[in-house]
């Protein structure tokens, strides 16, 4: 063969192995990735189905994904991250400056609190992206025929009418600073946040007094699935008492630096995880229908367009 045409076939050859290497790279089409990404997630509903998101997405792009989903609470999860057990798992800004960074002073804004977290975690080499605006922070719930009855919309209202409404609450909240007696301080001349009558309950039965008329107003989490499932009322926290807790993917920087892609894959999944969204989906594993947590994680992508059915 003449020279030219092996030079032709070798350019052939060089230019099929670039195309190929193209297609296997994260986010190619359909091509499947040599990296793979070990995701994890505490032991909640909320988390576990977050980071059952986050595994689904990754898996969309190409990439091999382990789950380690509901590992347990926030310590040993956030060490498996640091030791290189995990790669990523949904953590939340509030978190991250209170334990983490041992923060003492709870961050109330959530720009300067994830300004901050962005910035103390890279000693760590650990990278946060776009925070979902939902906010699983405490807060108040109450039916919303009592809180119409006694026109309860905020904290100041709820303060004003302390003595004549049942608190329920889990535990240690009655003593934590940033609980009942930070809060009796803040409405020391307004009502003064001191109840007719409160009393402490599981945290995992917290709306069973709500639900038995045994109390008129409960602590709640922000995301919490029961608030949409009973319609309930959350109260709107206008005092800003309560940090932030927006949730966000916490990654190891190596992984993110071998594939920049994946911000932009998760970054279109922040928006949609607004307070409301974030109940209902809970709602739907917590609730009456009991529906498994791969099966609704899987569908919401589905249903906003950011998998493939």
């Amino acid at each position: 063969m003449k020279k030219r045409s092996w030079l032709s076939l070798l350019a052939v050859v060089t230019l099929a192995g670039s195309l190929a290497a193209c297609g296997d790279k994260a986010g190619g089409n359909g091509g499947k990735s040599d990296l793979t990404m070990t995701v994890g997630s505490k032991d909640n509903t909320e988390n576990h189905l977050i980071g059952e998101m986050y595994a689904l997405l990754l898996e969309d792009m190409g990439i091999k994904v382990k789950r380690q989903l509901s590992l347990g609470g926030t310590a040993p999860t956030y060490e498996a991250l640091k030791k290189g057990d995990l790669d990523i798992y949904p953590e939340y800004t509030g978190t991250g400056l209170t334990v983490m960074m041992e923060q003492k002073e709870p961050e109330k804004d959530p720009a300067k609190a994830l300004e901050k977290v962005r910035e103390g975690f890279k000693q760590w080499n650990l990278e946060w992206l776009d925070p979902a605006s939902e906010n699983a922070t405490y807060g108040f719930a109450m039916k919303k025929e009592t809180a119409d009855k006694y026109g309860i919309k905020t904290f100041t209202d709820l303060a004003a009418h302390s003595s004549e409404l049942v608190l329920s609450y889990p535990q240690e909240f009655d003593v934590r600073e940033d609980g009942l007696p930070g809060l009796q301080k803040i409405f020391a001349d307004k009502g003064g946040f001191k109840f007719k009558k409160q009393f402490q309950i599981d945290y995992s039965l917290r709306y069973k007094p709500l639900e038995n008329n045994e109390s008129d107003v409960t602590v709640s989490v922000g995301t919490d699935g029961q608030i949409a499932g009973m319609g309930l009322q959350l109260l709107k926290d206008d005092v800003g008492f309560f940090p932030v807790y927006n949730v966000a993917p916490l990654i190891r920087k190596e992984k993110l630096d071998a594939a920049p892609e994946i911000k932009d894959k998760l970054n279109a999944l922040a928006p949609l995880l607004t307070d409301a969204a974030v109940q209902t989906l809970n709602w739907k594993v917590d609730g009456p229908d009991k529906a498994e947590i791969e099966d609704v994680a899987k569908q919401f992508l589905i249903d906003n367009k950011l998998i493939k059915e």
